[in-house]
């Protein structure tokens, strides 16, 4: 299934069941037919993807174009548009409006941390464009994720 099928068939799931606990929520995913791997991915992005377009979008504050790749110690900085599940979330962000309406799409942003944080930040009395958004952090789950697990010996120091 390709990103956009999955997209599509992730937001009713996510709206009806995102707040809920992420193992629970990707387990219906799956049962809702995305792999392990895209249930992961929609968890990940359709949330942040839909907050930025439906949110957030054009209230002037400056939002990452990256997000943090934490696996064990490494931290890999990675552009958020290289992420097929981000990049077709924004793209289908009017039709998924249209087909599932405005209600449906904003259940999912309002499960993304950055919006949650926006939120607190302009419930305190920010100004949103005073706001900077720090990168978006996701962690590579082992056993989810499709990459080789790190090693966990090294021969040299």
């Amino acid at each position: 299934m390709n990103a956009a099928a999955a997209v599509r068939r992730a937001v009713p799931i996510l709206a009806e069941h995102g707040a809920t606990d992420g193992a629970l929520v990707r387990v219906r995913l799956i049962r809702g037919g995305l792999s392990p791997v895209d249930a992961a991915n929609a968890v990940r992005f359709v949330p942040l993807a839909l907050g930025r377009a439906i949110l957030l979008g054009g209230m002037g504050m400056a939002l990452s174009d990256s997000y943090l790749l934490v696996n064990g110690d490494e931290r890999t900085e990675k552009a958020l548009e290289s992420e097929p599940f981000f990049a077709e979330a924004v793209r289908l962000a009017p039709a998924l409006g249209a087909e599932f309406g405005i209600d449906v799409l904003s259940a999912v942003g309002l499960q993304s941390s950055e919006v949650q944080a926006v939120n607190e930040a302009l419930h305190a009395g920010a100004q949103p464009e005073d706001l900077v958004a720090s990168m978006p952090v996701v962690v590579w789950e082992e056993g989810i994720d499709n990459a080789p697990p790190k090693p966990r010996w090294k021969f040299w120091g």
